[in-house]
């Protein structure tokens, strides 16, 4: 109370009239100066920026501990994140879908798609049901696969060079 008397006394009974500004955490913070500065509109996307988005969409809206004390995000955040998601990061990964066994070339890193796929086929099956997302769910599939025959084709080759 010493404080509250002191900062009326200095700048006047008006100030115990000001409002707080809504509650936010820090991953709204951030996601609300990427939206104001344009960086997810003016920059060229590109593998390192798309898996930044995701981590930043995985930690604003799936992992929970990140929300309000209700645990759950602001509804403008939840808009200009699905904004995003569904105009420029799908149909960009959709569009960048290469044939390699060398992980750096894909579009989205596994980890990324595992989660991001897990969260659209409980909350977004708007999205997941979409023909792009499908297509890139096929891909992953595909890739996985690859991945594995190439990774027992090497155990089996240090198998024979070792015996």
């Amino acid at each position: 109370m010493g404080s509250l008397a002191s900062q009326m006394n200095v700048v006047g009974e008006e100030v115990l009239r000001t409002r707080i500004p809504r509650e936010r955490t820090h991953v709204e913070r951030q996601a609300e100066r990427m939206y104001k500065r344009g960086e997810e509109t003016w920059r060229r996307l590109k593998r390192q920026r798309v898996d930044a988005f995701l981590e930043l969409f995985l930690q604003a809206m799936v992992r929970t501990e990140n929300g309000h004390r209700s645990g759950q995000p602001q509804p403008e955040s939840v808009e200009m994140m699905l904004e995003t998601l569904f105009e420029r990061i799908i149909p960009w990964v959709y569009r960048h879908r290469v044939w390699s066994k060398y992980e750096g070339w894909w579009p989205m890193s596994l980890e990324h798609f595992d989660e991001i796929d897990n969260d659209l086929v409980n909350h977004l099956t708007r999205i997941h049901e979409g023909y792009q997302w499908q297509r890139i769910r096929g891909y992953f599939s595909e890739m996985k696969r690859v991945r594995e025959e190439w990774r027992r084709e090497e155990r089996e080759r240090r198998q024979r060079e070792a015996s």
